[in-house]
């Protein structure tokens, strides 16, 4: 069962002998050709992820993992799990679309820039059908609920739960706005004139909806990595291209406002900023090209977002007078959220992560300071790696959690704990008082990889609950007889007996929390 060890280094190695829990696309899908692969490749598509590492936070094992794995196969196997692959993928896939469809977009309806290459158009139209299929990949997924901290694929509870939350934002932001261009206009679409009109115009005020789809989209680039300096990185390119897209939607609200006006009124007016524009634009076409315009267009946002004009004017519109203000209040909330997270990211660099990084990093240092083995060396490291572990740490070091009132404490290990208390035989015909009492004996510990929780013929020190983790039980004969996984408990006899021994090993295969 175990070999020979180092110094100080008194571990189980576990050979496991059993057969190990396989996942349900083995056992399930059985076969070994092509076809099964492939089809076993699809389904895994759709299911839970192993590698996401948003996972973490609602599955705290492996084998909490596995049983979700095998619940949306086999009750919910037409569903998308929010963690799996093709999800994530998909979300990639859609941060693309949205940002090229907008700059697509407003550079097709844009009366400035004349007539431009057709292929743009039947990209634009491409993207639009994407979309409209992200609609339906969206009432096939199922929905987070983060209070209940817990993943819903129920068909009905995700539809209801989309339809309250998204469904407008998400209709309104999948109208085909260049097919219905396209109906209209038909081949003379890239007609410059053909946009001079309250239709387009329309269109162009619609497509301002489709703002939310870009802000909802780029949250994939701050999802969890594995490094926290590239997760800050793509907080700030996140900040810079909303903060682009923003104001050239804003930009593209003025001109078609502008263009409003100008068909109401049937004039156009000299201090006003997009009629000089027009005039340049049809009055002398070679001096004013389209490379000019979009160089010009550009340099526009970026002076709202720099803060600075370039040039004087004299006398200046009204209508651009309440633009610059307004472009103005836009570019400096974009600034604050950049200063918001300057500090968050200064906070990182001085206090990473609560004092944890550095409660590991003296732990370590002590290590190597007092030359213990590299092999202790190691488990220090894996214990600070492991997820219960954290929550340990948070409950001695943190401060807010030590000033929380007792009455507190004791709702949240009720709340933790009682339950799968009362899910023990022995426990399961208690009185609820009693068992709340029991509740708040209990004691955690943490054991890592080859840990020996318990010997044969030495005194039990109680009932032990594994709460995450897999344990492998070993006979007096060091014979592997099974596992133990969440939920599982054994050593219930000592709490009946005075005396009692243990009649078997068990060893720690992954690191859990007993």
């Amino acid at each position: 069962m175990y070999g020979r060890n180092d110094f100080q280094g008194s571990y189980y190695d576990h050979l496991c002998s059993i057969i190990p829990q396989k996942d349900v696309l083995q056992t399930d899908i059985l076969g070994n050709g092509f076809g099964v692969i492939l089809k076993r490749w699809w389904n895994d598509m759709f299911l839970l992820s192993y590698s996401d590492r948003r996972s973490q936070v609602y599955f705290t094992s492996s084998h909490a993992m596995r049983m979700e794995r095998v619940k949306q196969y086999r009750r919910y196997r037409s569903r998308i799990h929010p963690f799996s692959k093709f999800r994530n993928s998909w979300d990639g896939l859609m941060l693309v679309v949205f940002i090229t469809k907008k700059f697509i977009f407003h550079h097709n309806t844009s009366v400035l820039f004349g007539q431009v290459s057709p292929a743009l158009y039947y990209i634009a139209v491409i993207f639009e059908v994407i979309i409209l299929v992200d609609l339906l990949v969206n009432f096939k997924t199922g929905y987070i609920d983060k209070e209940a901290k817990k993943v819903v694929l129920n068909a009905k509870k995700g539809l209801l739960e989309y339809c309250c939350t998204k469904l407008f934002l998400h209709c309104a932001s999948a109208i085909p706005l260049q097919t219905i261009m396209f109906m209209r206009y038909g081949l003379e679409i890239d007609c410059c004139l053909c946009k001079t009109n309250y239709f387009v115009s329309t269109l162009r005020i619609i497509n301002t909806v489709s703002l939310y789809r870009v802000f909802e989209t780029t949250k994939y680039w701050i999802r969890g990595r594995a490094s926290s300096k590239i997760t800050h990185v793509y907080k700030f390119l996140r900040i810079i291209v909303l903060g682009f897209i923003t104001m050239m939607q804003f930009y593209d609200l003025v001109d078609t406002i502008g263009l409003i006006n100008i068909i109401n009124t049937g004039e156009l007016y000299n201090d006003s900023l997009y009629s000089i524009l027009l005039i340049s634009k049809f009055g002398d076409p070679e001096t004013m090209s389209n490379y000019k315009l979009i160089c010009y267009n550009f340099g526009r946002i970026c002076k709202s977002l720099l803060l600075f004009t370039f040039g004087f004017r004299s006398s200046a519109y009204y209508l651009d007078k309440m633009t610059s203000l307004t472009a103005y209040i836009i570019a400096n909330i974009f600034y604050m959220w950049c200063f918001l997270e300057c500090f968050a990211f200064v906070n990182w660099l001085k206090f990473p992560e609560d004092q944890i990084i550095i409660s590991q990093e003296i732990t370590l240092n002590l290590v190597h300071c007092r030359q213990l083995p590299d092999k202790l060396c190691d488990k220090v490291k894996l214990y600070f790696a492991f997820n219960s572990s954290i929550m340990r740490k948070v409950q001695t070091m943190n401060g807010l959690y030590i000033s929380l009132p007792k009455i507190l404490k004791k709702e949240a290990m009720l709340s933790c704990y009682q339950k799968r208390l009362m899910k023990i035989p022995f426990f399961s015909v208690w009185p609820l008082d009693i068992i709340e009492k029991v509740v708040l004996l209990l004691k955690e510990e943490v054991y890592l990889r080859n840990d020996a929780l318990t010997q044969p013929w030495v005194s039990g020190k109680g009932l032990m609950i594994v709460d995450v983790g897999e344990l492998a039980v070993y006979s007096a004969q060091e014979q592997e007889t099974g596992h133990l996984i969440d939920g599982d408990y054994f050593g219930e006899l000592s709490l009946v007996t005075d005396m009692e021994v243990r009649m078997s090993y068990v060893v720690a295969i992954t690191p859990c929390k007993v």
